[in-house]
Parts: C-alpha cells; structure tokens; sequence
C-alpha cells in the first residue's frame, strides 16, 4: 500500500486518487493520527482508536466517519454485527498530486498544512529509529531490527522523462513485495513489526545558479 501524497498519477486502478475535496477532509490533525495507526496497527474500533490515543470514542467515531465519507478507510469485511463498527485502511492506498495542490491558489493552504505535516512525522519516524539505534544498541527489538533497517541514497543523471519512467517502474516493484503482506496483522503475524519505507526522487538543482536565476530581472 501507498499513501504517498505526492505520487504520480500512475498508480494501479484499485488506488484511491485524493482530489481536493478529500484532501481538505485530511486537515485536521486527528485524522492524521487515525490514518497512521490503522495503517501501522491494522483494523480497529472508535473505541480501541480513543484509548489508543487518548480520545474520546465519540470524537474517533465522528472523524472515521468522516475519513470513510472522503474514501480513506472503509469497514473491515467479516467483522459486522457488532456494537462498534471495525475500520481498516482502504485497499489499493492512495496518492494526489500534491505539486499540482500546492500551485493552485484555492488548494495551497491547506495542501501546504498536509504535506507539511505529512513531511515533518515522517521524518520524526525515521529519527526516532536512529535514535533507539545510537541510545539503545543492546535493547533486544533493536538489536533483533538493526541489521534489516536499512537507508540508500544514490545519484544519477536524467532527464525528467527518464525520472518519471523510473519512478513508476520502482512503484511497481515495490507494490508488487508489498501485496505479499497486506493482510498481516499483529494478531495473525505477532512476530512481526509495521515496517515503514521512504523513498524520494527529486532533482538536486544547483544552489547558486537557481539563486542567480530567481532573482535575475525580466527580459523587458
């Protein structure tokens, strides 16, 4: 599963495409929460979701809700009947064209408060990891993990076109090893941990010339 908010528009047909009425329904700062422990944790209840993060369960219920009227979540199959409803991520993920949000006046406020925040706790994720890493070397889950995580940079010479053949040629194969595992749980698989991983494409432009040509004066 994907939820990259700044994805191609190249996904498979099952991927949930945000548009901007959705992507004002992730504003607000709960939702954010919801979605991240749905997705880490795997399906839950208002209730589980509440105490989970010290909510009420009126205040989880009311922004599911509202996550599933948006198309982000949906109700887990084979857990119906009950008093609380059960909610799991939807299948396929989701993507936006979080560039295109952030150059039209009506959308770049609020594209700007999703990304950034999106941006900001992913990399607090991956901070906090180092910092287990370096604090806490002989803490026994770190030292099962240490060798599996892993981090890559790596540089080559494109043009955009090129980058954007690679980039859906990568998506595809990581979607391909990620569908092998979408429907673990921690009940079904207990030995096992959401792993999170991060990848960016992005042009590293030269500082001093795209200084010099933003603030070079207009041919007259």
């Amino acid at each position: 599963m994907t939820d990259d908010p700044t994805a191609a528009d190249s996904g498979p047909s099952d991927q949930f495409q945000v548009d901007a009425q959705a992507l004002r329904g992730l504003a607000h700062p709960l939702r954010a929460r919801l979605l991240d422990e749905l997705r880490m944790k795997g399906p839950a209840t208002a209730t589980i979701l509440g105490q989970r993060l010290g909510e009420s369960s009126g205040s989880t219920s009311y922004h599911l809700r509202q996550l599933s009227r948006y198309g982000f979540i949906e109700n887990e199959p084979g857990r119906t009947g009950g008093r609380e409803r059960w909610w799991r991520i939807r299948p396929g993920g989701w993507s936006m064209q979080g560039y295109e949000f952030l150059s039209r006046p009506d959308t770049r406020t609020i594209a700007q408060t999703v990304l950034g925040r999106y941006y900001r706790e992913r990399q607090e994720r991956f901070e906090h990891w180092t910092a287990l890493l370096w604090e806490n070397p002989d803490d026994p889950v770190v030292r099962r993990w240490k060798e599996a995580a892993t981090d890559f940079t790596g540089h080559a010479r494109m043009t955009p076109e090129e980058a954007t053949e690679f980039a859906r040629a990568l998506y595809d194969f990581l979607r391909s090893w990620v569908e092998h595992f979408e429907d673990r749980t921690s009940e079904s698989h207990p030995d096992t941990e959401s792993v999170e991983l991060q990848t960016n494409l992005f042009p590293v432009l030269p500082r001093n010339e795209w200084d010099e040509a933003r603030s070079a004066p207009e041919d007259r």
